[in-house]
Formats: C-alpha cells, sequence, structure tokens
C-alpha cells in the first residue's frame, strides 16, 4: 500500500495481533474519531474470514509488524477494498514506551496514531509478497540454526576446557570424525565423555540441518540471476549475504537513494545534537538486523581481500585516517551498500581487474555455476545490441 498524503478514511481501525487472538479497536468519522469500539477475533482462517466481512471501503487498518501481521496485512488487502498499513514497532513509541499495557489499549493506541499523526510521518513497514515472506524465512532459520550451532560448538568446547585441555581449540572441533576422536582419546572422566558424544551428535544433527537451509539459500540466488550477479561480484558477498539481500531489498525499486537503504538497513550513524554540540555517534542498529549481520560479516573480509579494488583502496585511506575496527568496516559496509545499490539499478557488475574470471571462481566454489551460463549469455546480450 503506497503511503497517502492525507487521511481521508472514514473509519480507523487498529488491530492487536497476538498467536491466535486480535484486538481490534474502531474509530469513526460520524462522531469526530474519538468513540472507541473494540472486538474481539481469531487469527486462524476462520477468524480472517470474519474480519474481512467486517472492513470494506473507506477504512484504514493499522497493525504492528510482526511474525502473523504479513500474512493478515496481505488477506486483508486480497479480500477487502480497505487501506492496509504495518507499522514498524520499533519506531512506534507510543506503544512500547507506555506504562499501560494490555491489548485493548494497545488496538486504541494504534488506532489514535493513525488518527493523529500525518501520513508523512507514519513509520510504515513495506508489505512483502509472499515469495519475499518465504524466502526471508530461509534466512532466519539460517541464523537461529547457525547461531545455535555456535552456542552447542562453545559447551563441547567448555567440556574439552574443564576436563584439562585447554590447547583444544574450537577450530579443532569443526571436523565430524575429529570431534569424536578427540572426545575419545582426551577425555577420562565417563560423565564428561558422555556429554562431550551428545554434543557431538547435536552438532552433527545440526550441520544437516544448515546444508538443507543451505540448499534453500543457493535457490533464492538462482531465482533472482541477475541480482545475484550484481551483489555477488562485489567482494566480500557470498552466496548467503547475497541471498539475504535479495530477499529484504529485493530489486532496491522502493528506496529512492542509496543513503534510504543504509538507513532501512541501520548502518547511518546517530547523532546527538543540541546547542553547539555536534556529536556523530555509532550505528542506530533500528533496521533490517540479518542484512546489517551479513553485510558486517562481508566488510571484515575486504580486509583481508588480497585483490586491487575500490574497496581494499578505501579501506587503505580508512586507516591512513586512523579509523580502525569496527568503524572502518562500518564505513565499508556502507560502501558496499552504496555500489550494490546502484548495481540493482543497472543490472551492472562491480568493475575490477580481471573482475569476470573472478566472478566465475567464486560461482564455481558457491556451486552456482547455474548462474554462469545466465552471465555468458547477458554478456552476449549486450554485445549484440551494440553492435545493433
Amino acid at each position: 500500500m503506497d503511503r497517502p498524503t492525507e487521511l481521508t478514511a472514514s473509519r480507523i481501525i487498529g488491530l492487536d495481533l497476538s498467536k491466535k487472538t486480535l484486538v481490534g479497536c474502531s474509530l469513526s468519522r460520524e462522531d469526530g474519531f474519538q468513540k472507541k469500539k473494540h472486538f474481539d477475533g481469531l487469527m486462524n482462517e476462520k477468524g480472517r474470514v470474519h474480519l474481512a466481512s467486517m472492513i470494506g471501503k473507506g477504512d484504514a487498518v493499522f497493525m504492528e509488524g510482526g511474525s502473523s501481521s504479513f500474512t493478515l496485512a496481505r488477506y486483508l488487502m486480497n479480500h477487502t477494498e480497505a487501506d492496509v498499513f504495518v507499522l514498524n514497532p520499533m519506531q512506534l513509541h507510543i506503544i512500547f514506551e507506555s506504562m499501560c499495557k494490555s491489548d485493548r489499549q494497545d488496538a486504541a493506541k494504534l488506532a489514535k496514531y493513525g488518527r493523529d499523526a500525518h501520513p508523512e510521518n507514519w513509520c510504515l513497514i513495506p508489505i512483502p509478497t509472499e515469495q519475499e515472506s518465504a524466502e526471508r524465512s530461509v534466512i532466519n532459520l539460517h541464523i537461529a540454526y547457525s547461531q545455535y550451532h555456535t552456542k552447542v560448538t562453545n559447551k563441547l568446547h567448555a567440556v574439552f576446557n574443564g576436563q584439562g585441555h585447554p590447547d583444544l581449540k574450537k577450530s579443532d572441533l569443526k571436523d565430524p570424525k575429529l570431534r569424536r576422536i578427540h572426545a575419545e582419546n582426551l577425555l577420562r572422566d565417563v560423565t564428561a565423555l558422555f556429554s562431550a558424544v551428545l554434543l557431538t551428535d547435536m552438532l552433527d544433527f545440526l550441520e544437516l540441518q544448515i546444508e538443507a537451509i543451505h540448499e534453500k539459500i543457493h535457490q533464492i540466488c538462482l531465482n533472482h540471476p541477475q541480482q545475484a550477479l550484481s551483489w555477488l561480484s562485489i567482494p566480500g558477498i557470498g552466496d548467503i549475504t547475497a541471498a539475504t539481500l535479495i530477499a529484504y531489498i529485493g530489486d532496491g525499486q522502493r528506496f529512492g537513494t542509496a543513503s534510504q537503504l543504509r538507513n532501512y538497513i541501520g548502518l547511518i550513524p546517530r547523532k546527538d545534537q543540541s546547542g553547539t554540540v555536534d556529536k556523530q555517534l555509532g550505528i542506530t542498529k533500528f533496521g533490517c538486523m540479518p542484512v546489517r549481520r551479513h553485510i558486517m560479516q562481508g566488510a571484515w573480509g575486504i580486509k583481508k581481500f588480497s585483490r586491487d579494488c575500490s574497496l581494499t583502496r578505501y579501506w587503505e585511506e580508512l586507516e591512513a585516517r586512523r579509523k580502525l575496527g569496527q568503524k572502518a568496516a562500518v564505513a565499508i559496509a556502507n560502501k558496499m551498500i552504496s555500489i550494490g545499490f546502484a548495481l540493482l539499478k543497472t543490472g551492472g557488475l562491480y568493475e575490477m581487474p580481471d573482475g569476470a574470471q573472478y566472478l566465475k571462481r567464486k560461482l564455481k566454489s558457491y556451486k552456482l555455476e547455474a548462474l554462469i551460463e545466465h552471465h555468458s549469455a547477458k554478456i552476449d546480450s549486450d554485445k549484440s545490441s551494440i553492435d545493433c
């Protein structure tokens, strides 16, 4: 739903959602949007049908972004003529800063927010399509499993450390066969060995699940070949980061500038301004965590990138200016996002010496050879258009 320039609705409805139920509050233009009318509903299919029968043209529906918000929003958009808006909960101060918390009060606050705030100031979240939601769930699942894998690895490492083997590194526990050999050869205590075996079995299972999720990540890249090629051509961006950028940014058309995109990710620095004081603080982090997490990992990879390109030269420039560590990584991440945004708009690839060969080797290493054919076909198409 596009952002309106003014509120023309005859009725404003705020919906507070939970996993199974919802609470609504409606304000009508007939009484000056003052009298509150509450209603209850369910989040299942029967409840969605009933809710859709209650609203129609001239209604403006507001709800917070959450795990079930987008499904309900898409349903209402497809089955009613109401205007549906999903609000960013991180910027919805009337909700999370309130001392009065109940479902009915939150629903009323959402309706009043739509009534009182100017449409230009609404903190809206774009409603993703079903495909975008599915792709984002794959990314979030990979993050969750990766974090849990790290947690279990730390526990296994702690077992060895607790039994007097501090020299054993976490990297020594990456290989499934080696970690079992280490457990059998180094752990003499029966309970410690039992714990190590359980944790090793858990790691084996998690790695199988992560591998299956990784196949889905590859499929995201293959489903969006042009976007994947644009992102993968940038040093530091691998298959997981590229799929994350595709899932959350898409073709970039909803962002007018690279600055808007960086703000969406949460890479824009905070500012403290008071009188003559004008301080630039760390990044906001009020943005898309999956993209920020992966692009920051890619930015750190530029430090060890051996080829000469604009990003490695920029890192050297930052170090010469005494911007080290995290500050340099944030600056590089912003640069990568700006470059990627430009590539999405033009459909081009990142240019550097021997860039075509680098990209081909990169695609082969990630088992995305199918993208090489798309890349070759695009080059042939560009050449033929130039000849014409």
